[in-house]
């Protein structure tokens, strides 16, 4: 029986790897219109059982989200076309609620402008008015290349900083899945004669010039390791604060017997492989013909070490005709037979005369990312408003064909007492977002009040403006610590809100946070619902986390024991230690005010007697 048992279960865990495959596409600009477009463009990727997006973020020369750093240096937060939005935000969501991993895509990398789109500029790029040394030339002088593209200096480390500084800043503060960091190449072999590359060349070649042979296989070999080099920093950057993040790049390849990304762009994205500074790329491959393609993956076995870090990657649209969707078919084939674990075909708004004979004929099953545990996005539950037991109602409240998340919403208004309290079986104990579907309308009121409410009965207000259409679709409310089970997370009352005003209600979405709850990987929990056992549990439990000016410390260990308290940030530095501190009942409560302390990543430390826990906090100013 054991026996039986044990090949049952080997038998169940190699049809699960067989089922890891990636299946990616990336959304360009033209789905990032309004959120009702990106929404759909979601649905319909996780309906043909796609498992990543590779989400546009970084394009033009602009964050597409509110970036703080892109601030600092430009005085704008975001690309103008989408003031007020936050298109990375709105993708975690729509995605995360199919189990979708998300990828922050830096389309533009090192290119910091693109002609005619000069919202809010003197022209080149925003980033080139705050910094116009910043800009690559060629050895002629020109700067814009045959895109119209306008490039940073690769080799500045104040450009290589302000790239990474925009990565950390998504990496500390969206539960992203992970990034893939495009265009970390050269325009052509033309660039690299910018006044700081030629002095640093010189400082490194005893006061020779770059050669002005920019085909110079040495002068190729010199641009491409000091992107190795930048290349290096950020994965080293990224996986210092979240190692479970996941890193990709989606370099070229056109050809089965030459190295092009490297010969035409010095991008060597074969060291990064080799050399573990990636963990995987999508290589793109612009070809009509399986056989062709299928080379390409020959000659690819040839150039790293471990093929399960690549990905082959081909369009739908390579030259002027589309493929056949049985062409499409045979270079899934091709990948699968040769042993690689997947492809991300773009663009998604070209696949969409594909999704449902790609559904119909190769992906018929839905399946797990293969870099990543096969439950890393299962941990997500919906309460519609037309779940009565869970979106349990008091007061009165009226059925209104104003659609929603689904095809009918409620509403009360103010003056009487309503509520609707959300119930979530809540899958595995960790911190999760809670988030509420917003219907705005011009007759709602501009201060309706949500309670978020922890597994502790610690309750949050959070006030929204359900007359403002940016708040529309899902909004974020807070993150909090919900333990397993049934339990009420959300209460919607019309609290406040003046005579004659609606508030309505609609669905509402909790998902696991990865930044907060990075090890959870099993349905493994708890039974004892005794708080103090949770705390025995989940070791060190910090609430609110991320923060602002001050959180609490709750952790458990026996009764009468002396414990130490330290604080280290995220380069490991020690930055605050109390030692011998006495601890009467078990239960213990510590409150952290971040008053002299900068945003980031830190790391509470408790130790005594046979006893070390450690917890991760984040502090956002």
């Amino acid at each position: 029986m054991k026996l039986l048992l044990k090949l049952i279960l080997i038998i169940l865990t190699l049809q699960n790897l067989k089922a890891q495959e990636l299946r990616g596409t990336w959304i360009a600009r033209d789905q990032l219109g309004t959120k009702e477009a990106l929404a759909y463009a979601i649905d319909s990727i996780a309906a043909a059982n796609f498992n990543v997006i590779y989400i546009n973020v970084w394009s033009r020369g602009y964050p597409l989200w509110k970036s703080n750093v892109f601030y600092q240096h430009t005085g704008v937060y975001i690309d103008p076309t989408y003031e007020g939005r936050d298109i990375l935000a709105e993708a975690i969501a729509e995605a995360h609620k199919h189990g979708l991993h998300v990828e922050a895509w830096f389309e533009y990398g090192f290119v910091g402008g693109y002609e005619p789109y000069y919202p809010g500029t003197s022209g080149k790029g925003k980033i080139f008015d705050s910094h116009p040394d910043w800009v690559a030339k060629r050895l002629d002088g020109g700067e814009k290349d045959n895109s119209n593209f306008y490039w940073m200096v690769q080799t500045r480390k104040d450009v290589q900083d302000f790239l990474i500084d925009l990565v950390m800043e998504i990496v500390r503060n969206y539960d992203v899945d992970g990034l893939e960091l495009d265009r970390i190449r050269y325009s052509s072999l033309q660039y690299g004669y910018d006044s700081y590359t030629d002095s640093l060349y010189r400082l490194e070649h005893n006061g020779n010039p770059p050669p002005t042979n920019y085909s110079d296989p040495s002068w190729i070999r010199w641009r491409a390791d000091k992107l190795n080099e930048f290349q290096a920093r950020v994965y080293d950057s990224v996986k210092s604060v979240r190692p479970k993040f996941n890193l990709s790049n989606a370099p070229s390849l056109y050809s089965a017997s030459q190295y092009t990304s490297y010969n035409n762009f010095c991008q060597d994205w074969v060291w990064w492989v080799n050399n573990n500074k990636i963990d995987n790329v999508q290589v793109q491959s612009y070809v009509e013909s399986p056989s062709a393609f299928s080379s390409i993956l020959d000659y690819i076995q040839t150039l790293v070490n471990d093929k399960s870090k690549v990905f082959p990657s081909f369009a739908v649209s390579p030259g002027s005709n589309s493929l056949q969707p049985q062409v499409v078919f045979q270079f899934i084939d091709v990948t699968r037979t040769k042993g690689f674990k997947g492809n991300s075909i773009w663009y998604s708004n070209d696949l969409r005369n594909y999704f449902q004979e790609l559904r119909a004929n190769r992906y018929q099953q839905k399946s797990a990312v293969p870099f990543s545990t096969p439950d890393w996005r299962e941990y997500k539950s919906i309460t519609k408003i037309s779940d009565q037991l869970n979106a349990v109602r008091y007061g009165n409240w009226t059925t209104s064909l104003i659609p929603g998340y689904e095809n009918q919403t409620i509403y009360t208004t103010g003056g009487d007492s309503s509520s609707v309290s959300y119930y979530f079986d809540v899958p595995v104990s960790g911190y999760y977002d809670v988030y509420a579907f917003v219907v705005p309308g011009p007759d709602q009121s501009s201060n309706v009040e949500y309670l978020v409410r922890d597994s502790a009965g610690n309750l949050n207000s959070v006030f929204i403006d359900q007359t403002s259409f940016l708040n529309k679709r899902w909004k974020k409310l807070a993150t909090v610590y919900l333990s397993k089970g049934r339990t009420l997370v959300l209460i919607l009352s019309n609290r406040g809100v003046e005579p004659g005003k609606k508030v309505r209600a609609d669905a509402s979405f909790i998902k696991l946070n990865r930044i907060l709850s990075a090890d959870v990987s099993t349905e493994v929990d708890l039974e004892n619902s005794n708080l103090n056992e949770n705390f025995k549990h989940q070791k060190i439990f910090i609430y609110p986390n991320p923060f602002n000016s001050s959180t609490t410390i709750e952790f458990f260990i026996p009764p009468q024991k002396i414990y130490n308290l330290s604080l280290f940030n995220s380069l490991g530095q020690k930055i605050y230690s109390e030692n011998g501190i006495s601890n009467l009942n078990g239960k213990n409560m510590i409150k952290i005010d971040s008053t002299d302390l900068n945003s980031g990543v830190y790391f509470c430390s408790i130790t005594s007697d046979g006893i070390h826990m450690t917890s991760k906090m984040i502090i956002l100013k």
